[in-house]
């Protein structure tokens, strides 16, 4: 064989056994890529289901938080009616003018009035229980006031 037969041989196998080569490079290189992408998926949708829980668990706590602050506005509407109600039994106390306001407390819970305190005459308790029965929001009236000659 001549030289260049041998170097035409040598540089076909040479071209084959790089042509090889790269085929086995290439098909690993595919094989890391499609890895890569099912490792991408996979994160992708962790990550999904991982906003959807945090989003899920943003929405309960909101709604809680919701149902706290609901529940505190309608304890605060109540105190305030109260403290409405025990403002207006007071104001007829001092509007009749035959009560004294300042002798008697008034405490008022859930519309329900107590009156407590020391006056002169048993009609001014009565007239005092008679005025806070009138007043709007009051659902029943207990009268402790006592009655003492001063």
């Amino acid at each position: 064989m001549n030289t260049t037969n041998r170097l035409a041989i040598i540089a076909l196998l040479s071209s084959l056994s790089l042509a090889a080569c790269s085929q086995a490079e290439q098909e690993q290189a595919e094989d890391q890529s499609q890895e890569a992408m099912q490792q991408a998926d996979e994160a992708a949708n962790d990550a999904g289901n991982a906003m959807e829980e945090a989003a899920e668990e943003t929405k309960e706590a909101a709604n809680e938080a919701m149902a706290y602050a609901e529940d505190k506005s309608a304890e605060a509407s109540d105190f305030l009616s109260d403290a409405a109600i025990t403002a207006r039994v007071k104001a007829a106390f001092v509007e009749a003018g035959q009560v004294d306001a300042m002798a008697i407390n008034v405490e008022t819970i859930d519309g329900q009035v107590v009156l407590s305190g020391v006056v002169p005459t048993a009609d001014m308790a009565d007239l005092a229980e008679q005025l806070a029965e009138g007043i709007e929001g009051v659902s029943s009236v207990e009268n402790d006031i006592e009655v003492q000659s001063y």
